[in-house]
């Protein structure tokens, strides 16, 4: 049972092609601390998604294009067994990604690129052979850009230009393409976590809390601002640094698995995420627009069930689905989906110390619709994942 029940938490590390919010990609797998011994686990991951949507008519219609370009994503852990209480674990995620680009139609030339890296430092202490506790630090590293489109930036400045002035737009509009790059920043947070096993059953439920982490980006924006000094229209370039403060959320995940037969072990995981209180707002930004330039209203509950089977000592195979209700309203240009369902299969291979654990998934994304309005339906994601473990 030992094999499939590896396997099984080997699952959240291949193919996530769907993750809460729509920014979160790789999982950081705190299941590690559960192996035997000492061992370490290195892994890789792509996501493909195809999403693209159709414009309205009175901003000319047609097809946005795919908007959703492939991320990658490399993870690795080590898991050391200091003696019978404690066990140390260290982990290396790309837990958000983000690679939005239009190609076509009104949102043409709107782009954005989130990037980061994780590194958490795991203390786990068994207070007896069913109970453990564990936590520890994790450092987030992110940086991001963005740019908006002339007609986009104008619209948002001034979105009551076409009507007058002859069409033409107000004082103090963004008159130009507009862009913002942030620094990289890295900031500490932590984790916290309990679990319940009955080895003999291969049962196991882990509650495991990650705090929010508040980045505080300096933001280099970029554009050009019509102003009349003196009624004279004068076009200004503007380029200057303003404060970026983005809180990446907090999360609580219910992780479990039980055999449930010879050989036979269910799994999944129900996860909240304050996706609510994300937003990205550059200081000048806000000030020539009064808004910020993408959020996420919602928090969200993702979850997960699959089941494992083992086919013999060397060789185990699993499945899984996974679900994201619609959250309703109107959606991010960068992010416009609303939900998703999904399925994955995947098996793990043993030889000796070595563990070969690999999968795909495909996911069916939720319709929504961004402002202007634009439709975006039918869309869909793939992803597969391969991870190699080493017990040493």
């Amino acid at each position: 049972m030992k094999y499939i029940a590896s396997a099984a938490s080997a699952a959240c590390l291949v193919a996530g092609v769907a993750q809460a919010g729509g920014l979160e990609r790789a999982r950081p797998a705190e299941s590690i601390l559960f192996e035997q011994g000492n061992y370490v686990q290195f892994s890789f991951s792509q996501t493909d998604a195809d999403v693209s949507g159709d414009y309205p008519a009175f901003v000319g219609g047609g097809s946005t294009g795919d908007m959703s370009e492939a991320t990658q994503h490399i993870g690795f852990g080590l898991k050391m067994a200091i003696n019978d209480r404690f066990d140390f674990a260290m982990l290396m995620s790309q837990p958000y990604a983000a690679d939005a680009s239009y190609g076509q139609g009104f949102y043409e030339g709107l782009t954005a690129r989130w990037n980061s890296t994780a590194v958490d430092a795991i203390l786990k202490y068994k207070i007896n052979d069913r109970i453990s506790v564990y936590g520890g630090p994790s450092l987030l590293t992110s940086s991001a850009d963005i740019t908006i489109p002339l007609t986009l930036a104008n619209i948002a400045s001034d979105p009551d230009g076409p009507a007058l002035l002859g069409g033409g737009p107000q004082p103090g509009s963004i008159v130009s393409d507009y862009s913002a790059s942030s620094s990289r920043e890295t900031d500490l947070g932590f984790i916290v976590g309990t679990a319940y096993e009955i080895p003999d059953y291969a049962l196991r439920v882990a509650l495991t809390y990650r705090s929010e982490i508040e980045h505080e980006f300096d933001a280099r924006e970029s554009y050009t601002q019509l102003t009349l000094p003196g009624g004279v229209p004068t076009f200004a370039a503007v380029a200057t640094n303003s404060d970026l403060p983005i809180i990446m959320p907090q999360s609580l995940t219910l992780d479990f698995q039980t055999g449930v037969a010879p050989k036979t072990l269910v799994f999944g995981s129900v996860k909240w995420t304050e996706w609510s209180k994300w937003q990205v707002k550059p200081g000048n930004y806000e000030a020539e627009t009064g808004g910020e330039i993408t959020s996420f209203d919602n928090d969200t509950f993702t979850y997960q069930l699959g089941v494992g089977r083992q086919l013999s000592d060397e060789l185990s195979v699993f499945a899984r689905a996974g679900y994201e209700s619609k959250k309703g309203g109107e959606r991010s240009r960068l992010s416009p989906t609303d939900g998703y369902t999904s399925i994955g299969l995947g098996g793990s291979y043993t030889m000796g110390q070595v563990k070969i654990t690999a999968g795909v998934e495909h996911a069916w994304l939720g319709d929504a619709e961004s402002s202007t309005p634009t439709d975006f339906s039918d869309n869909t994601a793939t992803g597969f994942g391969i991870s190699v473990g080493f017990a040493f």
